[in-house]
């Protein structure tokens, strides 16, 4: 018989996971806790379509995350590991973080009961809470990575409230905004924003020499190339940058070989058994068609629908012109195939990277005339990232530390989350006792 384990189904802005509390788990070991997560996901599925599970095919849409209580003295409300999960192999990684997912977290803990949105009447006896209405603060620890973000989740009579008018580009519809703060999110490795030391250096790839590349590590390590460097146009929609085999080749031997570099792997083989740490990127200027407008609401024959908002066009009624208020534009490979949108991450990273000079982003981004300059604090600066689905804003402050190094405060993002089920998913026994159909085909 299969064993109900209960969890939560959420999207967390333009990811999906399964929730699970850690008092749900605490009766299983790390193994069966795997194979908990992998039969929720569906994962492994050679199909790639994970349809025997609850995931969708695509590394922003097999994930979990397992949160429970903070530990003392954290600074923190609550606490989470997050989860990838590999769509065709058995395979969960509890490496780094997902920003998108994030933003998840402090709804679900208030909606489970791990934090309480209360508040003390303005008149009255000062033990007597009331449930809030409004906004809430959760301080939020990632135990994969060891850094704290504050989550402002918007409440109605001390529960979670989703409905809203903030619009995420790549998610359908509105819901209401989280705003999230990331207390000194970088160094995820212990190394600081850059784990090798160096703004900039260069990465063979074969073939056609090296490419020059930064290593940035911040929410989550990413490693940076200029796409023109790759050929690439920047333009290009994820379908036609994974129909593109070598090109993917190429990216993955930059991957590989910055996890050496920053001590995440000791060489190029053992990287390919850790697809998540460092992502790989693809960068350039704001060009035509990079990052595609929103949908909109439109009123039709009385009924709601969503249509694209214009895009400017070129005078000559041509292609579309560049897209005005974009900085950068990002094309990130997750798991080894094009993200449809940007992993928070990777933005958080990617803007970042857009603020410290020297870098290839900076650069892309052209930085050279209002970037930082290294003589003292800098300014918080919003970094406007083009991605397949939208534009996805940052908020950034960098500034240099006492020994002279770059640090970075804190990063800014808005997002929006929703609860989509919640209940139980169903464990084949066999998972649990290690006799899964897959076991032995490369679990780690």
């Amino acid at each position: 018989m299969d064993r109900p384990v209960p969890a939560s189904f959420w999207r967390g802005g333009t990811s999906r996971a399964v929730l699970f509390l850690e008092s749900d788990l605490a009766g299983y070991d790390p193994d069966q806790v795997e194979a908990v997560i992998l039969a929720a996901l569906g994962s492994p599925d050679p199909g790639g379509r994970q349809v025997d599970g609850l995931g969708g095919g695509s590394s922003s849409l097999s994930k979990a995350a397992i949160v429970g209580a903070a530990p003392a003295g954290s600074a923190a409300d609550v606490a989470f590991r997050f989860a990838q999960v590999e769509v065709a192999a058995p395979r969960v990684d509890f490496t780094g973080n997902c920003g998108n997912i994030s933003a998840a977290i402090g709804p679900f803990a208030l909606e489970a009961g791990l934090v309480a949105a209360r508040g003390h009447p303005a008149d009255g006896p000062v033990d007597v809470d009331l449930p809030v209405d409004g906004p809430v603060d959760v301080t939020v620890l990632s135990l994969n990575t060891g850094q704290r973000y504050r989550a402002r989740v918007p409440t109605r009579s001390g529960r979670y409230e989703p409905a809203g008018d903030f619009c995420v580009p790549g998610v359908p519809g509105r819901g209401s905004r989280i705003a999230i703060e990331y207390i000194d999110p970088a160094g995820s490795a212990g190394r600081g924003p850059f784990p090798t030391g160096a703004a900039r250096e260069e990465i063979d790839i074969g073939g056609g020499g090296p490419v020059v590349a930064s290593i940035v590590d911040v929410g989550n390590p990413v490693v940076f190339v200029e796409a023109a460097a790759l050929g690439v146009d920047i333009a290009a929609s994820p379908a036609e940058i994974d129909a593109d085999r070598g090109l993917h080749y190429r990216l993955e031997r930059v991957r590989r070989e910055a996890a050496v570099r920053i001590g995440v792997a000791g060489s190029a083989e053992e990287a390919a058994g850790c697809p998540t740490i460092p992502k790989v990127a693809m960068v350039g200027p704001p060009a035509p068609g990079a990052a595609p407008r929103p949908e909109v609401p439109a009123e039709t024959a009385g009924e709601a629908t969503m249509v694209a908002a214009p895009a400017p066009y070129a005078a000559d009624g041509g292609r579309p012109a560049p897209a005005e208020g974009i900085d950068v534009v990002v094309r990130l490979v997750s798991m080894g195939r094009a993200h449809q949108t940007v992993a928070v991450t990777g933005a958080m990273a990617a803007a970042a990277a857009a603020a410290l000079p020297g870098t290839v982003v900076a650069e892309a981004a052209g930085a050279a005339e209002d970037g930082a300059t290294g003589d003292g604090p800098q300014p918080v600066r919003t970094v406007r990232i083009g991605h397949p689905a939208g534009v996805l804003e940052v908020g950034v402050e960098v500034g240099p530390g006492p020994d002279g190094q770059w640090q970075v405060p804190r990063v800014t993002v808005d997002r929006t989350a929703r609860e989509i089920m919640r209940g139980s998913v169903c464990v084949p026994e066999s998972y649990l006792a290690g006799q899964a159909w897959f076991a032995g085909s490369g679990r780690r």
